[in-house]
Protein backbone atom coordinates (compact mmCIF):
# COMPACT_ATOMS: atom_id res chain seq x y z
CA UNK A 1 0.00 0.00 0.00
CA UNK A 2 2.81 2.37 0.82
CA UNK A 3 4.47 1.66 -2.56
CA UNK A 4 1.20 2.26 -4.44
CA UNK A 5 0.67 5.56 -2.61
CA UNK A 6 4.22 6.69 -3.43
CA UNK A 7 3.77 5.75 -7.09
CA UNK A 8 0.44 7.58 -7.41
CA UNK A 9 1.85 10.70 -5.77
CA UNK A 10 4.94 10.59 -7.99
CA UNK A 11 2.93 10.20 -11.18
CA UNK A 12 0.63 13.01 -10.11
CA UNK A 13 3.58 15.26 -9.28
CA UNK A 14 5.29 14.68 -12.61
CA UNK A 15 2.06 14.86 -14.59
CA UNK A 16 2.93 11.70 -16.46
CA UNK A 17 -0.64 10.54 -17.15
CA UNK A 18 -2.70 13.21 -18.84
CA UNK A 19 -6.12 11.71 -18.19
CA UNK A 20 -7.07 14.74 -16.09
CA UNK A 21 -6.74 17.06 -19.08
CA UNK A 22 -8.58 14.62 -21.32
CA UNK A 23 -11.48 14.39 -18.83
CA UNK A 24 -12.11 18.09 -19.18
CA UNK A 25 -12.87 17.56 -22.89
CA UNK A 26 -14.41 14.07 -22.87
CA UNK A 27 -16.44 11.89 -20.54
CA UNK A 28 -14.42 10.30 -17.77
CA UNK A 29 -12.44 7.40 -19.08
CA UNK A 30 -9.53 5.60 -17.47
CA UNK A 31 -6.61 5.22 -19.85
CA UNK A 32 -5.22 1.70 -20.16
CA UNK A 33 -1.85 3.25 -20.91
CA UNK A 34 -1.61 4.61 -17.37
CA UNK A 35 -2.23 1.13 -16.00
CA UNK A 36 0.49 -0.31 -18.24
CA UNK A 37 2.98 2.32 -17.12
CA UNK A 38 2.23 1.77 -13.46
CA UNK A 39 2.39 -2.00 -13.88
CA UNK A 40 5.79 -1.70 -15.55
CA UNK A 41 7.08 0.54 -12.77
CA UNK A 42 5.82 -1.82 -10.06
CA UNK A 43 7.73 -4.75 -11.57
CA UNK A 44 11.01 -3.45 -10.20
CA UNK A 45 12.15 -2.58 -6.69
CA UNK A 46 10.93 0.61 -4.96
CA UNK A 47 13.99 2.45 -6.30
CA UNK A 48 12.71 1.72 -9.82
CA UNK A 49 10.08 4.44 -9.43
CA UNK A 50 12.57 7.04 -8.22
CA UNK A 51 14.94 6.12 -11.04
CA UNK A 52 12.17 6.56 -13.62
CA UNK A 53 11.13 9.93 -12.23
CA UNK A 54 14.73 11.09 -12.02
CA UNK A 55 15.35 10.24 -15.68
CA UNK A 56 12.04 11.84 -16.68
CA UNK A 57 13.03 15.05 -14.90
CA UNK A 58 16.49 14.93 -16.45
CA UNK A 59 15.03 14.61 -19.95
CA UNK A 60 12.68 17.53 -19.34
CA UNK A 61 15.50 19.72 -18.03
CA UNK A 62 17.62 18.84 -21.07
CA UNK A 63 14.87 19.82 -23.50
CA UNK A 64 13.34 22.63 -21.44
CA UNK A 65 14.79 25.55 -23.44
CA UNK A 66 13.91 24.02 -26.81
CA UNK A 67 10.40 23.10 -25.65
CA UNK A 68 9.70 26.60 -24.34
CA UNK A 69 10.83 28.22 -27.60
CA UNK A 70 8.83 25.65 -29.58
CA UNK A 71 5.64 26.39 -27.65
CA UNK A 72 6.03 30.14 -28.21
CA UNK A 73 6.70 29.59 -31.92
CA UNK A 74 3.63 27.28 -32.22
CA UNK A 75 5.71 24.25 -33.20
CA UNK A 76 4.91 22.22 -30.06
CA UNK A 77 1.75 21.90 -27.94
CA UNK A 78 1.70 23.71 -24.63
CA UNK A 79 0.89 20.44 -22.86
CA UNK A 80 4.56 19.50 -23.17
CA UNK A 81 5.40 22.04 -20.46
CA UNK A 82 4.96 21.03 -16.84
CA UNK A 83 1.95 22.61 -15.19
CA UNK A 84 0.42 23.75 -18.53
CA UNK A 85 -1.99 20.96 -19.35
CA UNK A 86 -5.30 22.49 -18.36
CA UNK A 87 -8.08 23.51 -20.71
CA UNK A 88 -7.33 27.20 -20.10
CA UNK A 89 -3.71 26.81 -21.21
CA UNK A 90 -4.80 24.93 -24.31
CA UNK A 91 -7.36 27.60 -25.23
CA UNK A 92 -4.83 30.39 -24.76
CA UNK A 93 -2.29 28.59 -26.92
CA UNK A 94 -4.97 27.91 -29.54
CA UNK A 95 -5.90 31.61 -29.64
CA UNK A 96 -2.21 32.53 -29.95
CA UNK A 97 -1.72 30.14 -32.89
CA UNK A 98 -4.89 31.29 -34.67
CA UNK A 99 -4.00 34.98 -34.19
CA UNK A 100 -0.44 34.54 -35.42
CA UNK A 101 -1.44 32.53 -38.47
CA UNK A 102 -4.23 34.96 -39.35
CA UNK A 103 -1.79 37.87 -39.15
CA UNK A 104 0.77 35.99 -41.23
CA UNK A 105 -1.77 35.11 -43.96
CA UNK A 106 -3.04 38.70 -44.10
CA UNK A 107 0.44 40.19 -44.39
CA UNK A 108 1.35 37.61 -47.06
CA UNK A 109 -1.65 38.77 -49.08
CA UNK A 110 -0.61 42.41 -48.72
CA UNK A 111 2.93 41.52 -49.78
CA UNK A 112 1.64 39.65 -52.81
CA UNK A 113 -0.64 42.47 -54.01
CA UNK A 114 1.73 45.38 -53.28
CA UNK A 115 5.21 43.95 -54.00
CA UNK A 116 5.17 40.58 -55.76
CA UNK A 117 2.71 41.63 -58.48
CA UNK A 118 4.95 44.59 -59.35
CA UNK A 119 7.87 42.34 -60.33
CA UNK A 120 8.67 41.01 -63.80
CA UNK A 121 6.77 37.95 -64.96
CA UNK A 122 9.10 35.07 -64.01
CA UNK A 123 10.13 36.50 -60.62
CA UNK A 124 6.49 37.25 -59.88
CA UNK A 125 5.38 33.67 -60.54
CA UNK A 126 8.19 32.01 -58.59
CA UNK A 127 7.80 34.33 -55.59
CA UNK A 128 4.03 33.79 -55.59
CA UNK A 129 4.48 30.01 -55.58
CA UNK A 130 7.08 30.25 -52.80
CA UNK A 131 4.76 32.39 -50.68
CA UNK A 132 1.91 29.92 -51.23
CA UNK A 133 4.14 27.04 -50.14
CA UNK A 134 4.99 28.90 -46.93
CA UNK A 135 1.30 29.42 -46.13
CA UNK A 136 0.59 25.71 -46.62
CA UNK A 137 3.75 24.67 -44.74
CA UNK A 138 2.98 26.77 -41.66
CA UNK A 139 -0.60 25.48 -41.65
CA UNK A 140 0.69 21.89 -41.68
CA UNK A 141 3.02 22.65 -38.76
CA UNK A 142 0.16 24.13 -36.72
CA UNK A 143 -2.07 21.14 -37.49
CA UNK A 144 0.70 18.77 -36.43
CA UNK A 145 1.07 20.75 -33.19
CA UNK A 146 -2.66 20.38 -32.45
CA UNK A 147 -2.58 16.70 -33.39
CA UNK A 148 0.22 15.97 -30.89
CA UNK A 149 -1.43 17.73 -27.95
CA UNK A 150 -2.40 14.50 -26.16
CA UNK A 151 0.44 12.31 -27.45
CA UNK A 152 3.55 14.41 -26.90
CA UNK A 153 3.91 13.52 -23.21
CA UNK A 154 3.58 9.83 -24.07
CA UNK A 155 6.60 10.16 -26.34
CA UNK A 156 8.74 11.40 -23.43
CA UNK A 157 7.44 8.57 -21.25
CA UNK A 158 8.31 5.98 -23.89
CA UNK A 159 11.79 7.44 -24.36
CA UNK A 160 12.51 7.25 -20.61
CA UNK A 161 11.04 3.75 -20.32
CA UNK A 162 13.05 2.52 -23.32
CA UNK A 163 16.27 4.07 -21.99
CA UNK A 164 15.80 2.34 -18.64
CA UNK A 165 15.20 -1.01 -20.31
CA UNK A 166 18.38 -0.77 -22.38
CA UNK A 167 20.43 0.84 -19.60
CA UNK A 168 21.09 4.02 -21.56
CA UNK A 169 22.13 7.12 -19.62
CA UNK A 170 21.16 10.47 -21.14
CA UNK A 171 24.18 12.66 -21.83
CA UNK A 172 22.61 16.00 -20.93
CA UNK A 173 25.69 18.07 -21.70
CA UNK A 174 26.08 16.64 -25.21
CA UNK A 175 22.36 17.02 -25.96
CA UNK A 176 22.24 20.61 -24.64
CA UNK A 177 25.33 21.50 -26.65
CA UNK A 178 23.72 20.14 -29.81
CA UNK A 179 20.45 22.01 -29.15
CA UNK A 180 22.27 25.29 -28.42
CA UNK A 181 24.23 24.98 -31.67
CA UNK A 182 21.04 24.44 -33.71
CA UNK A 183 19.29 27.37 -32.03
CA UNK A 184 22.38 29.53 -32.62
CA UNK A 185 22.16 28.79 -36.35
CA UNK A 186 18.48 29.83 -36.39
CA UNK A 187 19.29 33.02 -34.47
CA UNK A 188 22.17 33.85 -36.83
CA UNK A 189 19.96 33.42 -39.87
CA UNK A 190 17.24 35.58 -38.26
CA UNK A 191 19.60 38.49 -37.58
CA UNK A 192 21.28 38.32 -40.99
CA UNK A 193 17.98 37.98 -42.87
CA UNK A 194 16.39 40.97 -41.13
CA UNK A 195 19.46 43.19 -41.66
CA UNK A 196 19.94 42.20 -45.31
CA UNK A 197 16.20 42.54 -45.96
CA UNK A 198 16.22 46.17 -44.78
CA UNK A 199 19.36 46.81 -46.84
CA UNK A 200 17.93 45.25 -50.01
CA UNK A 201 14.71 47.29 -49.60
CA UNK A 202 16.81 50.47 -49.18
CA UNK A 203 15.52 50.93 -45.62
CA UNK A 204 11.91 51.13 -46.78
CA UNK A 205 10.32 50.06 -43.49
CA UNK A 206 6.92 49.21 -44.96
CA UNK A 207 8.28 46.95 -47.72
CA UNK A 208 10.84 45.39 -45.37
CA UNK A 209 8.22 44.50 -42.73
CA UNK A 210 5.99 42.91 -45.37
CA UNK A 211 8.92 40.87 -46.73
CA UNK A 212 10.16 39.81 -43.28
CA UNK A 213 6.72 38.69 -42.14
CA UNK A 214 5.90 36.87 -45.39
CA UNK A 215 9.23 35.15 -46.05
CA UNK A 216 11.59 35.37 -43.05
CA UNK A 217 9.14 34.51 -40.27
CA UNK A 218 7.77 31.28 -41.81
CA UNK A 219 11.34 30.09 -42.36
CA UNK A 220 12.15 30.77 -38.71
CA UNK A 221 9.08 28.77 -37.66
CA UNK A 222 9.93 25.86 -39.94
CA UNK A 223 13.58 25.96 -38.81
CA UNK A 224 12.52 25.68 -35.16
CA UNK A 225 10.22 22.82 -36.07
CA UNK A 226 13.06 21.00 -37.81
CA UNK A 227 15.38 21.54 -34.83
CA UNK A 228 13.09 19.13 -32.96
CA UNK A 229 13.40 16.73 -35.89
CA UNK A 230 17.22 16.95 -35.85
CA UNK A 231 17.30 16.36 -32.09
CA UNK A 232 15.11 13.26 -32.39
CA UNK A 233 17.22 11.75 -35.18
CA UNK A 234 20.47 12.59 -33.40
CA UNK A 235 19.23 10.96 -30.20
CA UNK A 236 18.17 7.88 -32.16
CA UNK A 237 21.63 7.65 -33.75
CA UNK A 238 23.33 7.93 -30.34
CA UNK A 239 21.15 5.17 -28.92
CA UNK A 240 21.76 2.92 -31.93
CA UNK A 241 25.48 3.51 -31.49
CA UNK A 242 25.26 2.40 -27.87
CA UNK A 243 23.26 -0.74 -28.77
CA UNK A 244 25.84 -1.66 -31.41
CA UNK A 245 28.68 -1.10 -28.92
CA UNK A 246 26.99 -3.43 -26.41
CA UNK A 247 26.43 -6.02 -29.17
CA UNK A 248 30.05 -5.82 -30.31
CA UNK A 249 31.26 -6.25 -26.74
CA UNK A 250 28.99 -9.28 -26.31
CA UNK A 251 30.15 -10.95 -29.52
CA UNK A 252 33.88 -10.27 -29.39
CA UNK A 253 34.76 -10.28 -25.69
CA UNK A 254 32.86 -13.37 -24.55
CA UNK A 255 33.83 -16.90 -25.55
CA UNK A 256 30.18 -17.91 -25.91
CA UNK A 257 27.84 -14.93 -26.40
CA UNK A 258 24.56 -15.08 -24.50
CA UNK A 259 21.54 -15.71 -26.70
CA UNK A 260 19.19 -13.74 -24.42
CA UNK A 261 21.41 -10.65 -24.64
CA UNK A 262 21.62 -10.80 -28.45
CA UNK A 263 17.86 -11.17 -28.60
CA UNK A 264 17.50 -8.12 -26.34
CA UNK A 265 19.78 -6.07 -28.60
CA UNK A 266 17.80 -7.18 -31.64
CA UNK A 267 14.52 -6.01 -30.08
CA UNK A 268 16.08 -2.71 -29.02
CA UNK A 269 17.34 -2.11 -32.54
CA UNK A 270 13.90 -2.93 -33.97
CA UNK A 271 12.32 -0.49 -31.53
CA UNK A 272 14.67 2.31 -32.61
CA UNK A 273 13.97 1.54 -36.27
CA UNK A 274 10.24 1.75 -35.61
CA UNK A 275 10.67 5.06 -33.79
CA UNK A 276 12.68 6.43 -36.75
CA UNK A 277 9.87 5.48 -39.11
CA UNK A 278 7.32 7.24 -36.90
CA UNK A 279 9.43 10.41 -36.74
CA UNK A 280 9.82 10.59 -40.52
CA UNK A 281 6.14 9.80 -41.02
CA UNK A 282 5.06 12.70 -38.82
CA UNK A 283 7.43 15.15 -40.51
CA UNK A 284 6.91 13.85 -44.06
CA UNK A 285 4.66 16.68 -45.30
CA UNK A 286 6.92 19.35 -43.83
CA UNK A 287 9.89 17.67 -45.51
CA UNK A 288 8.16 17.54 -48.90
CA UNK A 289 7.09 21.20 -48.70
CA UNK A 290 10.58 22.21 -47.60
CA UNK A 291 12.18 20.35 -50.51
CA UNK A 292 9.77 21.93 -53.00
CA UNK A 293 10.46 25.42 -51.62
CA UNK A 294 14.21 24.81 -51.68
CA UNK A 295 14.00 23.49 -55.24
CA UNK A 296 12.21 26.64 -56.45
CA UNK A 297 14.50 28.96 -54.52
CA UNK A 298 17.66 27.26 -55.77
CA UNK A 299 16.59 27.59 -59.39
CA UNK A 300 15.42 31.17 -58.88
CA UNK A 301 18.86 32.12 -57.51
CA UNK A 302 20.58 30.41 -60.45
CA UNK A 303 18.30 32.25 -62.86
CA UNK A 304 19.00 35.62 -61.21
CA UNK A 305 22.74 34.93 -61.36
CA UNK A 306 22.37 34.13 -65.06
CA UNK A 307 20.48 37.40 -65.62
CA UNK A 308 23.16 39.33 -63.71
CA UNK A 309 25.92 37.84 -65.85
CA UNK A 310 24.00 38.47 -69.06
CA UNK A 311 23.01 42.05 -68.12
CA UNK A 312 25.54 43.44 -65.59
CA UNK A 313 23.72 46.79 -65.59
CA UNK A 314 20.66 45.14 -63.99
CA UNK A 315 22.64 43.44 -61.20
CA UNK A 316 21.71 44.43 -57.65
CA UNK A 317 24.26 43.57 -54.96
CA UNK A 318 21.91 43.79 -51.93
CA UNK A 319 19.34 41.53 -53.63
CA UNK A 320 22.11 39.17 -54.70
CA UNK A 321 23.43 38.81 -51.15
CA UNK A 322 19.86 38.37 -49.89
CA UNK A 323 19.23 35.54 -52.35
CA UNK A 324 22.52 33.85 -51.45
CA UNK A 325 21.55 33.97 -47.77
CA UNK A 326 18.19 32.47 -48.67
CA UNK A 327 19.88 29.75 -50.69
CA UNK A 328 22.26 28.92 -47.83
CA UNK A 329 19.35 28.63 -45.40
CA UNK A 330 17.31 26.33 -47.66
CA UNK A 331 20.26 24.14 -48.60
CA UNK A 332 21.33 23.96 -44.97
CA UNK A 333 17.94 22.55 -43.94
CA UNK A 334 17.89 20.05 -46.80
CA UNK A 335 21.44 18.88 -46.09
CA UNK A 336 20.69 18.62 -42.35
CA UNK A 337 17.64 16.43 -42.97
CA UNK A 338 19.60 14.12 -45.25
CA UNK A 339 22.70 14.15 -43.03
CA UNK A 340 20.96 13.14 -39.79
CA UNK A 341 19.02 10.42 -41.58
CA UNK A 342 22.33 9.25 -43.03
CA UNK A 343 23.79 9.11 -39.49
CA UNK A 344 21.01 6.75 -38.42
CA UNK A 345 21.56 4.67 -41.58
CA UNK A 346 25.28 4.61 -40.82
CA UNK A 347 24.69 3.10 -37.37
CA UNK A 348 22.28 0.63 -38.97
CA UNK A 349 25.00 -0.44 -41.42
CA UNK A 350 27.64 -0.64 -38.67
CA UNK A 351 25.45 -3.03 -36.69
CA UNK A 352 25.09 -5.23 -39.78
CA UNK A 353 28.88 -5.21 -40.30
CA UNK A 354 29.42 -6.29 -36.68
CA UNK A 355 27.06 -9.24 -37.13
CA UNK A 356 28.53 -10.31 -40.46
CA UNK A 357 32.07 -10.01 -39.11
CA UNK A 358 31.50 -12.35 -36.19
CA UNK A 359 33.86 -15.34 -36.64
CA UNK A 360 32.06 -18.72 -36.58
CA UNK A 361 29.04 -18.03 -34.33
CA UNK A 362 28.01 -20.86 -32.01
CA UNK A 363 25.49 -23.31 -33.48
CA UNK A 364 22.89 -22.33 -30.86
CA UNK A 365 23.14 -18.71 -32.06
CA UNK A 366 22.64 -19.39 -35.77
CA UNK A 367 18.89 -18.77 -35.70
CA UNK A 368 19.07 -15.53 -33.76
CA UNK A 369 21.95 -14.33 -35.97
CA UNK A 370 20.00 -15.05 -39.14
CA UNK A 371 16.91 -13.36 -37.72
CA UNK A 372 18.93 -10.29 -36.68
CA UNK A 373 20.64 -10.01 -40.08
CA UNK A 374 17.31 -10.45 -41.89
CA UNK A 375 15.83 -7.70 -39.75
CA UNK A 376 18.68 -5.33 -40.64
CA UNK A 377 18.60 -6.12 -44.37
CA UNK A 378 14.81 -5.83 -44.70
CA UNK A 379 13.75 -2.48 -46.12
CA UNK A 380 11.06 -1.15 -43.78
CA UNK A 381 11.24 2.31 -45.41
CA UNK A 382 11.99 4.13 -42.18
CA UNK A 383 13.88 6.83 -44.11
CA UNK A 384 11.21 7.69 -46.67
CA UNK A 385 9.02 10.81 -46.72
CA UNK A 386 5.53 10.65 -48.27
CA UNK A 387 6.53 7.41 -50.01
CA UNK A 388 8.50 9.25 -52.70
CA UNK A 389 11.60 10.83 -51.14
CA UNK A 390 14.42 8.62 -49.94
CA UNK A 391 16.06 10.53 -47.08
CA UNK A 392 19.74 9.87 -47.64
CA UNK A 393 22.58 11.80 -49.22
CA UNK A 394 22.05 10.01 -52.55
CA UNK A 395 18.88 12.08 -52.97
CA UNK A 396 21.08 15.13 -53.67
CA UNK A 397 21.90 13.65 -57.08
CA UNK A 398 18.20 13.48 -57.91
CA UNK A 399 17.73 17.10 -56.83
CA UNK A 400 20.63 18.32 -58.95
CA UNK A 401 19.37 16.50 -62.06
CA UNK A 402 15.87 17.90 -61.58
CA UNK A 403 17.30 21.38 -60.98
CA UNK A 404 19.25 21.23 -64.24
CA UNK A 405 16.11 20.34 -66.18
CA UNK A 406 14.05 23.05 -64.47
CA UNK A 407 16.77 25.67 -65.03
CA UNK A 408 16.81 24.87 -68.74
CA UNK A 409 13.03 25.34 -68.77
CA UNK A 410 13.42 28.76 -67.10
CA UNK A 411 15.99 29.83 -69.69
CA UNK A 412 13.75 28.74 -72.54
CA UNK A 413 10.79 30.55 -71.00
CA UNK A 414 12.83 33.74 -70.54
CA UNK A 415 14.11 33.70 -74.12
CA UNK A 416 10.61 33.07 -75.48
CA UNK A 417 9.10 35.78 -73.28
CA UNK A 418 11.67 38.36 -74.41
CA UNK A 419 11.14 37.44 -78.08
CA UNK A 420 7.38 37.81 -77.74
CA UNK A 421 7.75 41.10 -75.88
CA UNK A 422 9.99 42.53 -78.64
CA UNK A 423 7.62 41.26 -81.32
CA UNK A 424 4.62 42.92 -79.66
CA UNK A 425 6.59 46.15 -79.15
CA UNK A 426 7.65 46.15 -82.82
CA UNK A 427 4.08 45.71 -84.00
CA UNK A 428 2.90 48.59 -81.83
CA UNK A 429 5.69 50.84 -83.16
CA UNK A 430 4.85 50.10 -86.81
CA UNK A 431 1.17 50.76 -86.13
Amino acid sequence: MKLMKELNEGLKCHRIPISSSVMMWKPKKISSRNYKLRAWLLKGPPSHIQQYMGKYHQLQRTLNGLLLISVISCTAPISILRGCRSRVHHLLHLIWMASWYGFFALVSYWEFTRITLQKVSLDRYLNAVESGIYIIHIASILLLTLQWRHRISYVLEDIVKSDMERGYSIDSRRSKRFIRFQLLLVWTFTCLAICVDFWSKKCDVHRAILSITSFVMPNIISSLSFVQYYVLLREIAWRQEKVTDYLERELYLLAIPRKAEIQKFRLQHAELTHFTRLVNRNYQYSIVLLFVGCFLNFNLVLFLVYQGVENPALSNWPNGIYMLLWLAMHMGKVLSILYFNQKVLGEHTRCLIVLNGTPNPHIDLQDIFNHFILQLTTDVRQHVAAGIISLDLKFLTTLLVASADFFIFLLQYDVTYEALAKSVQGNITRT
